[in-house]
């Protein structure tokens, strides 16, 4: 009977992913909050790892710190052990622009139009006041 590491080694791509996605949740993990907030996934491609950025001025610093997040991928490697076999070579940033859509209510194309309703009903107010504004509704509608 084969154990389960040994069925995992004859399957390299799921196990492979699975490692890649752990490592880069370390890599994440280590940056300051700023950075984690603002980015909106890595993915790696071939031997270069890729930063999609919710906006350009995080693209542009983290431009300025990819030799530090290099840095911090080699100690991962070294201190750790973990994601020595995935290999990265370069690293890249770029944002993507998502332009919200404001949805507009055109109210000035609306007709109304008014059903003209019958006045009958049958006034049974007691009090004279409403007994005569059911009244005057009733000459309205009948217009």
């Amino acid at each position: 009977m084969k154990n389960i590491k040994e069925i995992l080694k004859h399957l390299p791509l799921p196990y492979d992913k699975i490692k890649i996605q752990k490592c880069l949740k370390l890599l994440i993990n280590g940056l300051p909050i700023h950075y984690k907030n603002n980015i909106l996934y890595m993915y790696l491609k071939g031997e270069t790892l890729y930063f999609v950025t919710k906006h350009q001025a995080i693209n542009f610093e983290l431009y300025q710190k990819l030799s530090d997040i290099r840095l911090m991928l080699t100690l991962i490697q070294k201190k750790t052990g973990k994601c020595k076999s995935i290999k990265i070579s370069n690293l890249k940033a770029f944002s993507t622009y998502t332009k919200k859509q404001t949805t507009t209510n055109k109210n000035n194309d609306i007709k109304f139009y008014l059903k003209i309703k019958n006045s009958e009903f049958k006034n049974k107010a007691k009090n004279k006041k409403v007994y005569d504004k059911f009244e005057e509704i009733r000459s309205f509608l009948s217009k």
